[in-house]
């Protein structure tokens, strides 16, 4: 067993762009909104904006902070984030 714990990783997703964040197995494991006007944000267990949904939230605020506590959420197939209206978020992903 290691003592060394994995580490982190961020995606920054706009709307402009949708993202897909992480290909294979990955965990998620909070949302920050870094910029909002009426936006909104769906996160998938896919590489493509369908199939399971691991989170969603509409009328995002800048400074919301969604954590998903220490062992995350976990996605079979990959992280895929879609960011509707006008807004930006950090995905923390694994």
């Amino acid at each position: 067993m290691s003592g060394v714990a994995a580490k982190l990783g961020y995606a920054n997703v706009t709307q402009a762009a949708a993202s897909t964040v992480k290909v294979g197995p990955a965990g998620l494991f909070g949302v920050v909104v870094t910029a909002s006007t009426s936006g909104s944000v769906t996160v998938y267990d896919n590489t493509a904006a369908s199939g399971v949904v691991l989170f969603t939230k509409a009328s995002l605020a800048v400074g919301d902070v969604i954590h998903f506590g220490g062992n995350g959420i976990a996605a079979k197939n990959g992280l895929h984030v879609v960011v509707g209206g006008t807004g930006t978020v950090n995905i923390l992903y694994t």
